[in-house]
């Protein structure tokens, strides 16, 4: 019995998600019901992974482990992010502006390091799997991608570079768009499994 009632509330919470899609007016009230319960659930992870981390700089600085002046400046940023978002809220323009000061940059920054990290990869592609179509592909399309973004050949408006340009720039959007079908195709294929009791992650080991 322990082992079949996980299986049933996990099929039939799958299965009506699955039917609100289809009977949306019917359905609307249990979908939205499970909807926030997931919600919440994932908040209160969050909040679990947000005290692991905090607990694990608190015991580097402890302990005086390397990397601890580190963990100050995260827990201080931390402090005075968290208190400020609960003295001004979120809905403050001041907080908000604060927040992407800070944040968009280290976006761009990640990205940066992103793209450099992908250049890499594709020269040690190449330096491994020797001068195939596949690496000398993604070591040129890595290069062309880079190039053109950062804006060194300017082109006239309507021009045929300018036409060739913009036709460079939507190929990386072509393999963003494969990898999100990839990834919705592997999320329905792990639906599925759930769904059949073929996988069941909520059993312990």
């Amino acid at each position: 019995m322990k082992k079949i009632l996980p299986i049933i509330i996990a099929c039939a919470t799958g299965l009506t998600i699955l039917a609100g899609y289809f009977f949306q007016d019917r359905l609307a009230p249990i979908l939205g019901l499970l909807i926030n319960w997931g919600i919440v659930l994932v908040g209160l992870a969050g909040l679990i992974g947000i005290a692991y981390l905090v607990r694990m700089h608190i015991f580097r600085i402890a302990h005086r482990q390397k990397g601890g002046f580190y963990s100050v400046i995260v827990l201080l940023a931390f402090l005075f992010t968290l208190i400020a978002g609960l003295i001004l809220t979120p809905q403050n323009a001041f907080y908000r502006d604060w927040v992407l000061n800070i944040q968009t940059p280290v976006e761009a920054s990640l990205l940066a390091v992103l793209s450099v990290t992908l250049l890499y990869a594709s020269l040690y592609l190449v330096r491994t799997r020797g001068w195939t179509p596949m690496s000398v592909g993604f070591l040129v399309g890595a290069l062309v991608s880079l190039i053109l973004n950062l804006a060194v050949f300017q082109f006239q408006p309507g021009s045929r570079g300018e036409v060739w340009a913009l036709v460079l720039r939507r190929l990386p959007l072509a393999g963003l768009r494969g990898i999100l079908i990839g990834m919705a195709l592997g999320g329905l294929i792990v639906g599925l499994r759930v769904l059949l009791a073929v996988d069941r992650p909520y059993e312990g080991e």
